[in-house]
């Protein structure tokens, strides 16, 4: 789904792209629940017209029949207003969560490139913005622009039949002034609102941002500051809403002139025709009826300038959202369904232009085989494994499944095949047995308590009182850090992938649990082709090579055995973590 531009048709295109039939079917309803409406409201006074020249004259009509049609009239057009309302209810919540559901599904599609740059805060704010937006631009599209449209319309229609030539020229040269007004306001108001919006968006992200950091927060006992931070932008936003109602109230002033100076002019020369005999008293009544009523339509066209230009404001960024490109999906039948050997062919990275992160980088991991990459902090050993996994895409060179190049394999097969123990272990606020299934859906309880078992977790979660079904909150705050890494590692023994990439597994463990996960993933990653991420040497030992990075820069690669050896960089990092272990 995309839109372009910032006027209403792209919102109509994807109000239309998106409704099932059942929307448009509901839609139809309101429709012509809404020209009704307008079309009685536009003829209510011409039944008072009626009535009151019944007072002066012979009646055709009889007086109750009048009264009874003026009455039907009004609870008929608010009738269907009512019924208007209740069916268009449906409608909104429906349309509503279909475009929530294709956000956040386009939202995950789109790749890491585009989330490192965002703030996690600003992209919901724009969400939430942009819904609210639309929400507003179709409210006021049926309920204030179509009906409005019409019973102006139908006032023309009686006035040009039933009134003096005069008082039609009043009312049209009446609706040009305002339309110029709205004109105007509409042009000014949407600037203004713009930069409204985007205050907002600001102050909700500094918000979001600060309870995601909260524990940062309480460590250095911030509150103060980050509340600080959170208050100026809060205020920013309060200003500049404050400067679009302002502006918004000053055309809304203009517009009541305009209404006054037409008000005035209209009951003046009907005042003049009803003396002269020109002009019956019903006549009269039914000009200054229709001026009068005129208030409220251009009343609520005045409101429907604010939400529109409000509403596109909220929408725009999130029509932006859609032009994100999303991830490609590949285009080759499916990945391999046995392991294989993985070749990375002189790949290099940069996430900015002329800071290079990986520099022709090359290694090949054989199936069944364990390949390990070590190095200092910031050589680019996370990268790697971004770039494994498809979370980016290589400035050059080329990474291959045996000799296929995964770039082309469709991308959500390639991750089901690989199974990440990632540094930092993020967890849902659910359970633990969720948490462990998360990657194979539909897992049942034994294979789950197996996977924990295997990462040794399982005499921990039975200890708990609520067991696998204990709930672990928001970002797994409820687990030790050792905790979150040995459910990541179940999590990735369960789903029994082709690859495994260990992104630091141990690094929160003591040294005990360390060997005892060490062996288990050993025994599970026998038989797979497995990639190890590692700063801690004493993890990597066992690997079948080892590849050292210094810089996005290959320095040396080799066995344990042969870099200790070697007597370089790999064999200073050991011996500077094991102190008491010989160098031989």
């Amino acid at each position: 789904m995309s839109g372009s531009g910032t006027g209403v048709a792209p919102v109509l295109r994807i109000l239309y792209r998106e409704a099932t039939p059942f929307v448009r079917r509901r839609l139809a309803l309101v429709l012509g629940l809404v020209l009704c409406a307008a079309v009685l409201t536009g003829l209510g006074p011409l039944a008072l017209k009626l009535i009151i020249d019944s007072f002066t004259a012979a009646p055709r009509t009889a007086p109750i029949l009048l009264v009874a049609l003026y009455a039907l009239s009004q609870w008929l057009a608010r009738s269907a207003g009512e019924v208007r309302g209740m069916v268009y209810g449906r409608i909104e919540r429906r349309m509503f969560r279909t475009l929530s559901e294709r956000l956040f599904a386009h939202l995950l599609h789109l790749p890491l490139r585009f989330h490192l740059d965002r703030q996690t805060g600003a992209v919901s704010e724009t969400l939430t913005n942009g819904l609210e937006g639309l929400q507003m631009i179709l409210h006021h599209l049926l309920f204030t622009v179509l009906p409005v449209t019409v019973e102006l319309a139908t006032v023309i229609v009686v006035l040009w039949r039933l009134a003096p030539l005069l008082f039609l020229v009043l009312f049209c040269a009446a609706l040009v002034c305002y339309a110029a007004v709205f004109g105007y306001s509409a042009a000014t108001l949407a600037r203004t609102a713009r930069v409204a919006s985007a205050a907002r968006v600001q102050a909700g992200a500094a918000l979001t941002d600060g309870l995601l950091n909260y524990e940062t927060v309480k460590y250095f006992a911030a509150e103060s500051a980050v509340q600080a931070r959170v208050g100026q932008a809060m205020a920013r936003s309060e200003r500049e809403w404050v400067a679009f109602y302002r502006r918004f109230a000053g055309n809304g002033l203009l517009v009541a002139s305009i209404f006054a100076a037409f008000l005035a002019a209209t009951t003046w020369y009907a005042t003049l025709d009803v003396r002269s005999g020109r002009m019956t008293l019903g006549e009269f009544v039914l000009v200054n009826t229709y001026m009068l009523q005129l208030v409220r339509p251009v009343e609520t066209l005045g409101y429907a300038v604010q939400g529109f230009s409000q509403g596109l404001a909220m929408l725009v960024p999130m029509l932006g959202l859609f032009r994100e490109a999303p991830e490609p999906a590949g285009s080759l039948t499916g990945a391999a369904e046995e392991p294989g050997a993985l070749t990375f062919d002189q790949v290099s990275l940069s996430y900015r232009s002329g800071c290079p992160v990986l520099r022709d980088i090359s290694f090949r991991i054989e199936a069944r085989r364990t390949l390990a990459v070590v190095g200092s902090s910031g050589s680019g050993k996370s990268s790697i494994v971004r770039l494994l996994t498809r979370l980016i895409e290589p400035d050059g060179g080329r990474i291959l499944l045996d000799d296929v190049p995964i770039s082309g394999l469709p991308l959500a097969q390639w991750r089901r095949a690989i199974a990440v123990v990632p540094q930092d272990t993020v967890l849902f606020n659910d359970s633990l047995a969720y948490n462990i299934a998360f990657g194979r859906p539909g897992a049942t309880l034994a294979e789950v308590e197996r996977a924990a078992r295997i990462a040794h977790l399982h005499e921990f979660i039975i200890s708990l009182p609520d067991g696998y079904d204990t709930r672990v909150g928001e970002r797994g705050v409820k687990l030790s850090g050792g905790e979150r890494q040995r459910v990541s590692i179940a999590r990735a023994v369960l789903t029994s992938p082709l690859l495994y990439v260990l992104d630091e597994p141990t690094a929160s463990l003591d040294s005990r649990t360390e060997q005892e996960v060490l062996a288990s993933l050993r025994e599970v990653c026998e038989h797979r082709c497995t990639l190890l991420i590692a700063h801690r040497l004493s993890t990597v030992v066992h690997a079948d090579e080892i590849v050292v990075l210094e810089q996005g820069r290959i320095l040396e690669r080799g066995t344990h055995s042969s870099l200790l050896r070697h007597n370089g960089v790999y064999a200073a990092s050991w011996r500077a973590q094991q102190p008491d272990a010989a160098a031989a």
